[in-house]
């Protein structure tokens, strides 16, 4: 028998839950009033959100909460205290993506299982196995993996796996983009993304949504993820109305018991992801990258929004009328789009036609309607209406026995419980008497039992034992189903209550002098490169300590430590369960080296897998925004040293326990991609060279992309770099600890940089950039 797959549903608000709920979905996931990454979500304050577990508690619905932001020292102060009310009502899992957040929960609430968010953009069974050790039960990995990746990761490593099946998809590694942060303010990592990822850009004439990638629907390929040993189907859309909730639950759920069932699935899934097409797909579905590494036929890149389904052409344009050949079925109500060369003409329906009829419709606009443009449905009223009345406002009802007892001179009792038998209640009413005119029956006293509605309960299976000539009052077997049933939901939920014993009170944090933790582990000026070039540049200014060198170019290692430089070697931003064999050769390469610089998880999976003693740098992608986060990686990684962060503030940095080495120069890396800029829209990736391109928003906003074709990904710079030199003072380094990296620059701009600097840290005055060519990133702002 193969394992049901749990089908984990979006919950923006009750009304979601309820959609969620009432389509059968095994779990929810669902934010609360703080630290959720759908900060614009309706959400839930607290007495919703404890109320929401109960509810779905009653059903046999999981609830997960996240908590999957990244949290400023402030705020972690605050998480047990607001968690502890959830983890004592029996919230079944909280998903995370800080690790300080991991480590204060841990140590808060030992027996709180936890589930790595996709936000930390684990790719390897070496980043599965990181992440069990540290407690977690479940992970969510990158979107960008392969089926076979996933499917060797869950061979490997022994723990729940959570895969996206439907919805959304970003366009960048998730946890690996802060574009919106850079070009709007508004962080994804703390909840507030502008998903600038929808917005058009143009590239060497080309001006779309280059960067749209199309809804996911994986209905079709269901089978194959259950064989896989998937543990849990998550649908993308905390955003999303309950329609949509309601919709995508009944889809994936009937598929999955279908299959489970030894049923063929084919025209089920085909009539299914058909609906949801109407629903909402942006750009029609795909199947992710389940089966494909990248490519524009992953892209939406005609529009960002809802595409709707075609339902049929212009016939003829016949002012103010338009007849429409249909080649679907259309019902009042539909809003339908005509799709012109000078944009979208919108008509709502006012008749019901099938497919194989014309139709003739008002239109206010003629401006862009020409015979043979296609027409669209974007909203299917009749499909809406169906959802709402056979799904959403279907109340679930729980399935109870019950077994009345009424004899003379006793107390009435009713016994209820839950069909499987794991709750029940007896509860028992006044002494019934001898009748003295007309005696009470037996099916009146059944029919009262069963009276339930307005609750969330139907009683099944009624047994009663009454005798002969009996008198109770009515109203006595009323207040007792009442009672009885009160008293039972009571119990179904305290079955699930904690009831605390495991809490710590206060802010845990490890056990640290001090004096140890404001001292770094890399001293003097360190410069990243990350082409020969750069290399060949820097390595004349001797008042450089340390150079981290691409792993890219790490070949030029020998020829830095000869020229008195201690180097480090940067592994890649991405290591992906394909590409582990090409790193068993580790363990040596990196004795050639004074430490390593690591970006992700799936690095420190590997490092702990060898039990490497050496100097560890860790990039700002491994986010550390407050002192539980530090404690954390260096119980974890030993003596650490930490990149700053790039979101936040010079005095939210300084006021952390622990030193970092700031940025005083770079291109802000703003995404990370699976998807290429050149393969989708230049030259291919045939050449497999390493070039730039450039990417210009509608605002005029300019980023360089760069393609890594070893490791096949893209990195999208800021087009401006943050420049601290000339505010070398109000960064507060000591002892010229100090770190600049070079990754696009020409040149003769890596040239200017690192005299500029020379100037700087000799205590001249550093020549300033001009306005609209640096930006001080989050030093000054910071952000929400």
């Amino acid at each position: 028998m193969l394992n049901k797959t749990e089908i984990l549903a979006p919950a923006g608000n009750t009304e979601a839950v309820k959609a969620a709920v009432n389509a059968y979905a095994d779990a929810v996931y669902l934010g609360g009033s703080m630290f959720s990454a759908r900060a614009f979500a309706g959400n839930f304050d607290e007495k919703e959100l404890l109320d929401t577990i109960d509810y779905c508690h009653r059903f046999g619905v999981k609830v997960y909460m996240a908590i999957n932001t990244l949290l400023k020292n402030e705020e972690i102060q605050r998480l047990p205290s607001y968690v502890e009310p959830y983890y004592r009502q029996g919230v079944d899992g909280i998903i995370v993506q800080d690790m300080g957040v991991v480590s204060v929960l841990g140590k808060s609430f030992p027996d709180l299982p936890l589930h790595g968010s996709t936000q930390l953009s684990v790719s390897s069974s070496q980043g599965a196995a990181f992440l069990k050790s540290i407690g977690m039960t479940r992970f969510v990995p990158s979107r960008e993996l392969s089926l076979s990746e996933i499917t060797e990761i869950k061979k490997n490593v022994d723990i729940e796996v959570e895969t996206f099946v439907h919805g959304a998809m970003c366009y960048s590694y998730s946890g690996r983009c802060l574009m919106s942060s850079f070009a709007g303010g508004r962080s994804g990592n703390r909840g507030r993304c502008a998903q600038p990822c929808r917005k058009q850009y143009d590239s060497n004439g080309v001006n779309e949504y280059m960067l749209s990638l199309k809804d996911m629907c994986m209905l079709k390929s269901l089978g194959k993820l259950i064989d896989a040993g998937i543990d849990s189907f998550k649908i993308e859309g905390r955003m999303k109305k309950p329609e949509y909730v309601a919709a995508t639950v009944t889809a994936y759920r009937e598929v999955r018991d279908a299959y489970l069932a030894g049923e063929s699935v084919e025209k089920l899934a085909e009539e299914q992801e058909k609906k949801l097409l109407d629903i909402y797909n942006r750009g029609g579905f795909y199947s992710g990258y389940y089966y494909t590494s990248n490519g524009k036929k992953m892209l939406a890149n005609s529009r960002p929004n809802h595409t709707g389904i075609k339902v049929g052409r212009v016939n003829a344009v016949e002012k103010p009328y338009v007849d429409i050949k249909l080649d679907e079925n259309v019902s009042a109500g539909d809003v339908l789009e005509i799709r012109g060369r000078n944009g979208d003409v919108e008509l709502t329906c006012n008749v019901a036609a099938k497919a194989g009829k014309n139709v003739r419709l008002k239109a206010k606009s003629f401006r862009s309607i020409a015979k043979f443009n296609d027409v669209y449905r974007t909203r299917n009223g009749k499909l809406l209406e169906d959802i709402q009345n056979n799904i959403i406002n279907a109340d679930r009802k729980i399935e109870l026995a019950a077994h009345v007892s009424a004899y003379a001179d006793q107390p009435l009792e009713l016994k209820l419980s839950t069909v499987e038998g794991k709750c029940s209640v007896s509860v028992e009413g006044p002494v019934c008497t001898q009748a003295l005119n007309k005696p009470v029956t037996k099916s009146q006293i059944v029919d009262k039992i069963k009276k339930t509605g307005g609750t969330d309960y139907v009683l099944g299976d009624i047994t009663a034992d009454v005798s002969d000539n009996l008198f109770v009052q009515i109203s006595a077997v009323n207040n007792l189903r009442r009672e009885a049933l009160e008293q039972l939901g009571l119990q179904i939920s305290q079955s699930y209550r904690r009831d605390g014993g495991a809490v710590r009170t206060g802010l845990p944090g490890a056990e640290r002098p001090l004096e140890n933790v404001k001292n770094n582990t890399v001293h003097g000026v360190t410069v990243g490169v990350s082409d020969a070039d750069h290399v060949n540049i820097v390595k004349n200014y001797k008042w450089v300590s340390n150079v981290i060198v691409d792993y890219n170019v790490r070949k030029y290692a020998d020829e830095l430590k000869q020229a008195g430089f201690r180097v480090i070697l940067a592994l890649p931003e991405v290591l992906r369960q394909r590409e582990l064999d090409r790193y068993s050769g580790l363990s040596g390469e990196l004795g050639s080296f004074d430490g390593v610089m690591i970006r992700n998880y799936d690095e420190l999976g590997i490092l702990k897998k060898l039990d490497y003693k050496g100097l560890v740098i860790a990039d700002a992608s491994l986010y550390a925004y407050n002192d539980n986060a530090f404690d954390f990686y260096r119980e974890n990684m030993g003596d650490v040293c930490f990149m700053c962060s790039n979101e936040l503030t010079l005095d939210e940095i300084h006021g952390l326990s622990y030193d970092t080495l700031i940025k005083l120069y770079g291109h802000q890396k703003v995404m990370i991609t699976a998807n290429c800029i050149a393969g989708n829209y230049m030259n291919g990736c045939a050449s497999r060279k390493m070039s730039r391109n450039v990417l210009t928003d509608d605002r005029g906003n300019r980023f360089y992309v760069r393609n890594d074709c070893a490791h096949c990904y893209n990195i999208i710079y800021n087009g401006v770099p943050t420049n601290m030199i000339d505010r070398l003072a109000e960064t507060g380094i000591s002892d010229k600890d100090c770190y600049i990296e070079f990754t696009i620059e020409d040149t003769n701009k890596v040239k200017d940089i690192m005299d500029s600097l020379e100037i700087a840290l000799s205590g001249g005055k550093a020549v300033s950039m001009s306005v609209d060519q640096y930006t001080r990133g989050h030093y000054y702002k910071g952000i929400d």
